[in-house]
């Protein structure tokens, strides 16, 4: 679940000060006249002729005033971020060349929703500085992020498809390349999700539940994840069961529906792991169970 953050805009305010004479001041103070410099003797006639030059000539020879450096080119700025070896600099390399992979299909900018760590203010200008090369790569950049686990780019993973054409998963089902993408994208979802890394217990939840081309549906695996993503949320976060939603009883009991006690056990035995290692990962010693919430 995301969400937006909207910062409050600031305005400032500045103080006019008129300053005004007297009016019963009728006559004006006498001021002594300022007496001009006598120029140094040895200003030669050249010299003087210059000095006695228009106003517009004295900036000719002034050092120049030096200007705020040119904004950073997006296709620099993206090299730049790929070559830290950081896979949060990934993702956000990832995220620049998508924007622009949609603006050049769509003329506009993907959403945004508050997460994504980049905005482009002038898609078109910055757009056209980033080569197909570039966006071709842009895939290799996520899958290190997701690789890496930065939140959220597992996910991102997954909706791109092989390749970055998600049409193949029902296109070309039977394609080597694309059974070997789904693949490894399982691999890292499933070490991701029995870890207890939310996004993907969440992604692989959806997909065995609801159906994803990408995940093949499986019911007493989606009740596992759907008690883990319960249980995490109560154990671990304090969230309160019957907030729990939309993991809170009914709906795991619909998923359970044909289910047997037994298998219904190794799905609850299953949770309990990912829910261990989810509160070793956070530093928990003992996760709060549910009677004890009470």
């Amino acid at each position: 679940m995301k969400w937006k953050a909207v910062a409050p805009a600031c305005a400032g305010l500045g103080l006019l000060t008129v300053l005004m004479v007297p009016a019963w001041r009728s006559t004006p103070p006498a001021v002594t006249p300022a007496v001009a410099p006598v120029p140094p003797a040895s200003t030669t006639g050249a010299a003087a002729g210059a000095a006695a030059g228009p106003a517009w000539l004295s900036d000719l020879g002034a050092p120049a005033v030096p200007l705020s450096a040119p904004a950073e080119p997006l296709a620099q700025r993206i090299e730049r971020l790929v070559a830290s070896g950081d896979p949060r600099d990934a993702y956000r390399a990832w995220w620049l060349l998508h924007a622009c992979v949609v603006f050049g299909r769509t003329g506009h900018l993907p959403e945004r929703d508050g997460t994504e760590p980049d905005a482009i203010a002038d898609p078109a200008h910055a757009c056209a500085t980033v080569n197909e090369r570039m966006k071709m790569a842009r895939i290799d950049h996520l899958e290190r992020a997701a690789r890496g686990g930065v939140d959220g780019a597992l996910a991102e993973l997954v909706e791109e498809g092989p390749f970055g054409d998600p049409t193949a998963l029902t296109t070309r089902p039977d394609d080597p390349l694309v059974k070997a993408w789904k693949e490894r994208v399982n691999g890292m979802l499933n070490e991701q999700a029995e870890q207890g890394y939310w996004a993907s217990l969440y992604q692989l939840f959806t997909g065995f539940w609801f159906g994803h081309p990408a995940i093949a549906a499986d019911r007493q695996s989606a009740l596992a994840y759907g008690m883990a993503l319960r249980d995490i949320m109560v154990k671990l976060d304090g969230v309160p069961e019957q907030q729990a939603i939309p993991f809170n009883g009914p709906f795991l009991d619909e998923i359970g529906t044909g289910l047997t006690p037994d298998q219904k056990a190794r799905a609850q035995a299953h949770a309990d792991a990912i829910v261990a290692r989810a509160a070793d990962q956070r530093g928990i010693a003992k996760p709060i169970s549910i009677k004890e919430k009470k």
